[in-house]
């Protein structure tokens, strides 16, 4: 059972993804306490100028809800400003848009559809505030969000901040919720030792000097503009008081998502390799730990599955591998059973979301697309609790 073999293929694997879900999340949570990043706040006459910045596509569906929730933000109108980039929107989106009339709100509707990325990077170029809070239209924030996240800001070495946040949908993946739960909650602990790694599109705030534009063929801003900043030596924060909303999807869709989602890492890496670097530290060990073990963990489970079958002359890698394939094979029914019994298909969830990261690889480096290819949105987002 521990032959050299046994030990490459099955047990060392087994080792990093036990690693990546429970003792990574554990030494973070030591970390925190023992070390917990310490704030130095400056103090201002005025409050900081806020950008917020959305591109959006089609959006008629939800856009008024966002609007109604930027526009009702707990934060002195004169310091906020909102540019909204419509990439050739087609539908009632730009209408609805100009339809608050407000004085704080900018509408820019650009007449050839270039992708969520470009239309952002133009949005910063123009944004005047002193930090930019980067938003996608399918996301709410509770009316103090916004200020308690530009607080955090008053210390000069914090360069981004990301709220708290939560994805409900009582037609979702009740496996995608479990999963928010475990990655929410590690992204406060890397947030309390300033190196939250992924920050999320839903609401993501950045130093205005930071806030540079990226690369036009970026799969993933939010997690670029959230990772940069490491390399000038600021901090990457999350603001736990502070909340956003979003909605889960069913488990077709969350796999498309997390398809395009894994395109994005392997970009990300490829260009910010660097940052594995041991002279980031801390940062280093997290974005290694969070990121790059999750891009590894299909390939650790297939070297789990070839390590069990070579080993099937034992009785205990014969029951493995067995159910290693039974779990393979009942993947289709995350598409037959109710919601309540999905609940009971996590193991499946888990295998049909990595076959989705392997598919996410083939296509970032044999089909590369041009535009986005955003979650599609028929209802408004849920409301704030």
């Amino acid at each position: 059972m521990f032959e050299p073999l046994a030990v490459v293929l099955f047990w060392v694997p087994l080792g990093v993804i036990f690693y990546h879900w429970v003792i990574f999340p554990a030494l973070l949570w030591i970390w925190a306490k023992l070390f917990p990043r310490k704030y130095h706040f400056e103090k201002r006459d005025e409050p900081l100028r806020v950008s917020v910045v959305m591109a959006v596509y089609n959006e008629e569906a939800i856009i008024a809800e966002k609007m109604k929730n930027i526009l009702a933000m707990e934060y002195p109108a004169d310091y906020l400003e909102i540019l909204i980039g419509s990439d050739n929107s087609t539908d009632r989106t730009d209408e609805i848009i100009r339809s608050f009339n407000d004085p704080r709100v900018r509408l820019i509707h650009y007449d050839e559809q270039s992708g969520k990325t470009v239309v952002q990077n133009r949005l910063l170029e123009i944004a005047t505030g002193d930090v930019v809070l980067c938003t996608d239209a399918d996301s709410l924030l509770t009316p103090e969000a916004l200020k308690l996240m530009v607080e955090k800001f008053l210390d000069p070495r914090v360069g981004v901040v990301n709220p708290k946040y939560r994805r409900v949908n009582e037609d979702g993946s009740p496996a995608e919720s479990f999963y928010d739960l475990w990655e929410s909650k590690v992204k406060e602990l890397e947030g309390k030792i300033g190196a939250m790694v992924g920050c999320n599109a839903y609401a993501n705030m950045v130093r205005r000097s930071l806030a540079t534009p990226i690369p036009d063929d970026t799969i993933l801003d939010d997690f670029i503009l959230g990772i940069r900043p490491f390399r000038f030596g600021y901090d990457v924060v999350c603001e736990p008081r502070a909340l956003v909303v979003t909605r889960a999807e069913s488990e077709t869709v969350e796999y498309r998502r997390k398809s395009r989602i894994s395109s994005g890492n392997l970009q990300a890496l490829l260009r910010c390799y660097d940052l594995l670097s041991p002279k980031y530290g801390r940062k280093a060990w997290v974005y290694f730990s969070h990121k790059v073990i999750r891009m590894m963990v299909p390939f650790l489970l297939l070297a789990m599955l070839i390590g069990a079958g070579l080993h099937f002359r034992y009785p205990f890698f014969a029951v493995l591998f067995g159910l290693q394939l039974l779990a393979y094979a009942t993947i289709p029914l995350l598409f037959v059973v109710p919601r309540r019994w999905r609940k009971l298909l996590i193991i499946q969830y888990y295998l049909y979301l990595n076959i989705g990261l392997v598919i996410g690889y083939w296509r970032y480096l044999f089909r590369r697309e041009r535009f986005w290819k955003k979650t599609p949105r028929t209802a408004p987002p849920p409301e704030l609790s």
